[in-house]
């Protein structure tokens, strides 16, 4: 089984919090929040993990690399022109 963590959104309703970190990446109890949700998935035996990015995608892959610190395997999908809220730039998805 394949989780999909989608960490690409620019999380303005948190700036000024966001202008420098992807809301992802915000501390909870001195860590990361999504690193809560890797572990959570690593106790569930998902050991697959497919992390969609965009905004300051490299502060989520320098942190998590290819996953092994949490016995899980990461690969990234970057999304390289911005499509907005659940791609709102397609006219289908206003609908």
């Amino acid at each position: 089984m394949r989780a999909v963590i989608m960490a690409g959104g620019q999380g303005t309703r948190l700036q000024p919090l966001t202008r420098r970190m992807p809301k992802p990446m915000l501390q909870l109890l001195d860590r990361p929040m999504m690193e809560y949700v890797v572990e959570l998935l690593a106790a569930h035996e998902i050991r697959d993990i497919t992390i969609t990015v965009c905004y300051l995608a490299a502060h989520i892959r320098s942190h998590f690399g290819d996953g092994s610190k949490w016995g899980v395997r990461i690969d990234y999908q970057e999304e390289v022109r911005p499509l907005g809220t659940a791609g709102e730039s397609n006219p289908c998805a206003l609908m």
